[in-house]
């Protein structure tokens, strides 16, 4: 009886023909009742009307499986419902069966339930808050960067210009190019730190992704006199999101290029470490880093006394790219020394590759078009200054003919009465948008055959998978890289070619 009593919940003891055989203080404590009242009651009484199905069955679950718990709303004499936890065991006493059990007041923990629900709703709105503003700003900011640096390419290559015009030049372009680097970090970091990251695993070849990353750097390595070599087996590979092992590639490539000596070298090399894990290392000749600062330099905003150097930089990138490494199921870290150079190595999942060689590209045939024929390419864009730039640069290629459409409908009309060779479309478009755009193309037999280029501000990783996965030929972010723009091009006008031989 003592303990009985000493229970903090309700305790009850019923017999098979559903009667209260003994029960403590605490039941008639909450529920309002007297111990008679209680006597002549049924345990169905103190649930609500809608609930005497659902609890009659759990009653006799006990005494036919032995144990049995139910959640239920336990009605007072008052009226009042409390939400409770009861479970029960059939018992038997004297030879006969009955159910014993006890009752927990789960006030509190509901509560905790419908706070942490109503918690979640708002992390996941200010979460979707945020991401809608990350991609908007990026949209926003990446639309005039297209012109400055855009324009800015293209007057660099005017061989009238002075020395002095040139320097000038330079320094627009310089400029830009570090406040887009600065714009894609403070996105990047901002997306991963709302945790809305999203990854693409796959099998990445590592001869492929090397070409790609030395490709990309080259130009800036020969104007700092760097020698960039690359050491790989051609059958190894990793698994990863390609796009984001490229940026945290490209990220050390790029330190290992502005932080080295004149004249110095950088090494890229994969190595086997087991087997299932596979580094990527990124060695410099440069000046090393002290061992007390190794500890620093993943944190964001560390540049370890180079923001008083020439060199430009933002801090963010090493951190970035330890964060998308780890995000991969992977590691990153530097051995260093100073004046025995750098090297930070990346490690991931290992692969075999199947076959030899970087990665399968399929390379159509040179074009057999008469030269006199020009190629036609329609560019469906709302933006006179981009469609200016565009128009500018493709003046360099004088056998292709640009036409030019303000929205979707009319580029659409225009795409079938011209049957262009190529098709270049921005997804911001007022109205039917790029994706919108391109189904429309794609459900036509004349418009399959037809490649589409997406030139669009909304340039984070996300978006660029989505419009690859939905079929365009390629994707490339505003603000455009002129050269880049004019290979594509070059390269989709002759696959256009090749398929309409």
């Amino acid at each position: 009886t003592a303990a009985i009593t000493a229970l903090p919940g309700i305790f009850y003891l019923i017999s098979a023909d559903n009667r209260f055989l003994r029960f403590n203080q605490n039941l008639m404590d909450i529920s309002g009742y007297s111990a008679r009242e209680i006597g002549a009651m049924s345990p169905l009484n103190f649930f609500d009307p809608q609930d005497h199905e659902r609890v009659a069955g759990r009653i006799q679950d006990t005494f036919q499986s032995g144990q049995a718990f139910i959640e239920a709303d336990l009605v007072t004499k008052s009226g009042e419902r409390i939400p409770f936890y009861f479970q029960g065991a059939r018992v038997e006493i004297e030879g006969q069966p009955c159910l014993i059990g006890t009752g927990t007041d789960i006030s509190e923990l509901k509560r905790y339930q419908v706070d942490l629900i109503a918690a979640k709703e708002t992390a996941e709105n200010a979460s979707q808050a945020k991401t809608a503003f990350l991609s908007s700003m990026s949209h926003e900011l990446r639309t005039p960067m297209n012109a400055i640096i855009g324009f800015a390419q293209l007057a660099e290559t005017d061989d009238t210009l002075s020395p002095d015009q040139r320097d000038n030049i330079d320094e627009i372009l310089k400029a830009g190019q570090h406040l887009l680097v600065l714009i894609n970090e403070i996105l990047d970091l901002a997306k991963i730190e709302s945790g809305r990251l999203n990854l693409s695993i796959e099998t990445v070849p590592c001869a492929g992704l090397f070409e790609e990353c030395l490709g990309l750097m080259q130009a800036i390595a020969e104007h700092r006199q760097i020698h960039l070599s690359v050491q790989s087996n051609s059958l190894l590979a990793v698994r990863a999101d390609r796009m984001r092992l490229k940026q945290a590639l490209i990220n050390l490539l790029s330190n290992a290029v502005k932080y080295n000596h004149p004249r110095g070298q950088v090494r890229l090399e994969a190595i086997p470490v087991s087997d299932t894990r596979l580094r990527l290392l990124v060695a410099d000749t440069g000046p090393g880093i002290p061992v007390a600062q190794l500890a620093q330099l993943f944190q964001p905003f560390q540049r370890l006394g180079a923001e008083h150097s020439q060199v430009e930089g933002t801090g963010i990138g090493l951190a970035i790219s330890k964060h998308l490494i780890e995000a991969m199921v992977g590691g990153i870290g530097v051995e260093s020394a100073p004046g025995k150079g750098s090297t930070f190595w990346i490690e991931l999942p290992f692969e075999h590759c199947a076959t030899e060689g970087p990665d399968a590209a399929c390379v159509p045939h040179a074009s057999q078009r008469d030269a006199d024929t020009p190629q036609r390419v329609l560019y469906i864009e709302d933006n006179p200054a981009n469609i200016k730039l565009v128009a500018n640069i493709l003046g360099k290629r004088p056998r292709l003919k640009l036409l030019s459409a303000h929205d979707a409908t009319l580029g659409l009309d225009m795409a079938a009465a011209q049957q262009p060779h190529l098709i270049l479309l921005d997804i911001n478009l007022p109205g039917v948008d790029g994706h919108a755009t391109l189904s429309q193309l794609q459900a036509q037999a004349w418009g399959r055959d037809i490649p589409v280029l997406a030139l669009s501000a909304n340039a984070l990783a996300e978006d660029i998978a989505r419009g690859r996965a939905a079929g365009f030929a390629d994707y490339l972010p505003k603000p455009l890289d002129v050269y880049l723009f004019l290979d594509t091009v070059d390269r989709l006008l002759a696959l256009s070619d090749s398929i309409q031989a």
